[in-house]
């Protein structure tokens, strides 16, 4: 791939690194093409594109390498041509420094080093360096190893000044010893250091401080000081400022001992800042104690930086936990459709043979299905919050639909709760699937209901919304759906749980697949979930679901698939390598009026056809150990190219280039839909 005519999603953005990658050429480069990368990979790359922080990752057997923006600049004159390359080409000249650290990554072990130092080309000659960073491991689809990932920043000039400071600083703190020895204060010294440096008696005042000393406490506190006054009275107007000076000078001044602290410190409506203070004890001739001394310096941009690279190693931890969950669920969803699929399908067909009079048996059949069709829904939410769930958007009215769910909503609620409406101006369409936001709509109605205790307001309000750029949504105009309830309220502790799979406070009654399902549903939309909460002020949930560009369409209840039967026989090959799924599908279809041949694997199936069955089209299963269904459908398309085929899955996220283009229909299934799909492809 060298252009842009197939670029995947996850590289539609990532400022001037995306639009290199989307234009990359990757023939020469041990990744492959963007559209061949596993998600794991695509994952990890957009969320590195994304990020402000300095991050690359380097992925498969031959280490193949990619970065974000903030990293180019690291890279220097190296980039672009970095792009796509080998780690050890890139970074050769410190590959012996960085090789045991990338071993233990790729072993499974994380490192993590601070103010490394590095003599590194960048420019065309060597440079003394120094980085902190971290190294992970990432695990791919299968869970071994598949890459490491970096989130970095140079320290170089921190150390540079560090080391520059405390020469000066450590020859300054002889000096000022020994001046303080012959009880003599000399400015001079002090004020050549960058360092906020302040001397005190035993009773809170100042013997000496620096210029740059008295800057900042007057920048954070309002007041300056001066030699002479004592700090305390300084800050008589400031509780709580004062109490917090008063104990760390407290401790110099009486403990008698040689400490360092960190501590903030300041007015909060000024700025508080975070520092590093360094004390130690002023003592006369005799050894007495007089007083004690500070030198302190300014930490607060280093503890943000360290806090942001913290962050940027959590998202990846939650980023890999969400993948594994995934892929759990994908295949756990897979394995269930493949159960539910012949219940559903001999339930479906018993029932329409039973005589009208038979209404007992139909109530109990009608009850099986039910819960057949509640068990499909879990099945959709398990996939909803693994982001896996095959979605269908379109441009849809969010305030119609709302409107159209409050009869049902007021028959789930009950009497005892309003639901009060309200619709802003100006709103457009949004880009949804509409079945799923219904049905997560209902979630949203079953939670407020339940922190009510069944009685209360349920406010739903519909309004435009416009997201600018720096946000954590795209640019662009965005319809706002949010449910606010007069409920209980959440703790902050249980707010940060809200949405994890499985994490519910119903207890045995509760799955936690409800906001977890939801927010599945936005973010797989391009939107997002917000949520509001405190204890005893009720719950506000938000979607945010981003502006349709599509013709509105209008809603209503699908019309109801009636049982197909066609008027001429066709001859059918059924291809699925498990049993009672492959029996159950062919009774589905010999009542339809097809005359059916069963095969269990696709060898079976090519070997049928080879002996010259009369075949008019082919129903197969995806998911088949050697050829899968789309495998099958390659080879046969080669042989008879008019060949009608319909792909059957139990995979959600199944794309269309991996099943081959193929018209497909999702387990579990009805007779009737099952009849009305084959029939589709001969009137096709």
């Amino acid at each position: 791939m060298t252009g842009t005519d197939s670029t995947p999603g996850f590289l539609a953005e990532g400022g001037d690194v995306g639009r290199l990658l989307r234009n990359h050429d990757f023939r020469d480069s041990p990744l492959g093409p963007p559209r061949t990368w596993p998600p794991s990979l695509r994952t990890i790359v957009a969320l590195m594109l994304s990020s402000k922080f300095p991050m690359f990752v380097a992925w498969g057997p031959e280490l193949g390498f990619l970065y974000n923006d903030a990293y180019a600049e690291v890279l220097g004159a190296k980039h672009p041509q970095a792009l796509g390359r080998r780690f050890k080409d890139i970074w050769g000249e410190i590959w012996s420094d960085i090789w045991p650290l990338i071993e233990s990554a790729m072993a499974g072990q994380a490192t993590y080093h601070e103010d490394l130092p590095l003599t590194m080309n960048r420019e065309g000659f060597a440079e003394q360096t120094w980085f902190t960073f971290s190294y992970s491991p990432v695990r791919d689809e299968h869970g071994e190893i598949g890459g490491m990932f970096c989130a970095c920043t140079e320290t170089t000039g921190k150390v540079l000044a560090q080391r520059r400071a405390d020469m000066l600083n450590a020859t300054l703190e002889r000096r000022i010893r020994e001046a303080l020895a012959e009880r003599k204060v000399l400015a001079d010294i002090v004020e050549a250091t960058d360092a906020f440096v302040q001397v005190a008696d035993m009773d809170y005042r100042w013997l000496a401080i620096n210029r740059a000393a008295a800057d900042e406490f007057q920048r954070i506190y309002g007041v300056r000081p001066s030699v002479g006054a004592s700090m305390l009275e300084l800050l008589a107007h400031h509780d709580e400022q004062r109490a917090a000076v008063e104990a760390v000078w407290g401790r110099a001044l009486k403990g008698g001992e040689r400490f360092t602290e960190i501590g903030t410190f300041g007015d909060p409506r000024l700025g508080q800042r975070t520092y590093d203070m360094r004390f130690d004890v002023l003592r006369d001739e005799q050894g007495r104690q007089i007083g004690a001394y500070q030198f302190v310096y300014d930490i607060t941009e280093r503890q943000r930086e360290q806090a942001r690279l913290r962050e940027a190693e959590e998202a990846i931890r939650q980023v890999q936990k969400t993948e594994t969950i995934g892929q759990l669920t994908g295949g756990v969803a897979h394995d269930f459709n493949n159960l539910l699929t012949p219940i559903v399908g001999a339930l479906d067909m018993t029932r329409r043979r039973l005589p009208p009079q038979d209404e007992r048996s139909r109530r109990l059949i009608d009850g099986a299905l039910q819960a057949a069709d509640r068990a499909r829904i879990l099945v959709q939410r398990l996939l909803a919050f693994g982001r896996r769930q095959h979605l269908r958007p379109r441009a849809v009215d969010v305030a119609a639909l709302v409107d159209g769910m409050r009869d049902i909503m007021s028959r789930l609620l009950g009497s005892t709760i309003e639901i009060q409406v309200e619709v802003g101006d100006g709103l457009f369409p949004a880009q949804v699937d509409p079945n799923q936001l219904e049905l997560a709509l209902l979630n949203l109605a079953v939670n407020a209901r339940d922190a009510m205790s069944g009685q209360g307001v349920m406010r739903i309000v519909v309004a435009a919304q416009t997201a600018s750029a720096g946000s954590s949504l795209a640019p662009g105009r965005y319809v706002r759906l949010s449910v606010t309830d007069t409920g209980s309220g959440m703790d902050e502790a249980t707010l940060r749980r809200a949405t994890e799979p499985f994490f519910t406070t119903k207890g045995a009654g509760g799955t936690g697949l409800g906001l977890s399902s939801v927010q599945g549903l936005a973010e797989q939309s391009g939107g997002r979930l917000d949520l509001l909460s405190a204890p005893g002020q009720g719950t506000t949930v938000a979607l945010w679901l981003p502006e349709s560009h599509e013709t509105l369409e209008a809603l209503g209840s699908p019309a109801p698939v009636e049982a197909v039967r066609i008027a001429t026989e066709r001859s059918l090959l059924l291809v699925d390598d498990e049993t009672l799924v492959r029996f159950g599908t062919a009774a589905m279809l010999r009542e339809a009026g097809f005359v059916v041949h069963e095969a269990a694997s696709a060898n079976e199936a090519l070997a049928l056809l080879d002996g010259g069955a009369r075949i008019d089209a082919i129903v197969t299963d995806y998911a088949m150990p050697g050829l899968t269904g789309a495998d099958l459908a390659r080879r046969l398309k080669e042989r008879r190219p008019t060949l009608p085929i319909l792909l059957i899955t139990g995979y959600a996220t199944l794309s269309d280039a991996e099943a081959a283009g193929l018209p497909r229909i999702a387990k579990p299934f009805r007779a009737a839909e099952l009849a009305a799909a084959v029939n589709a492809l001969f009137n096709a």
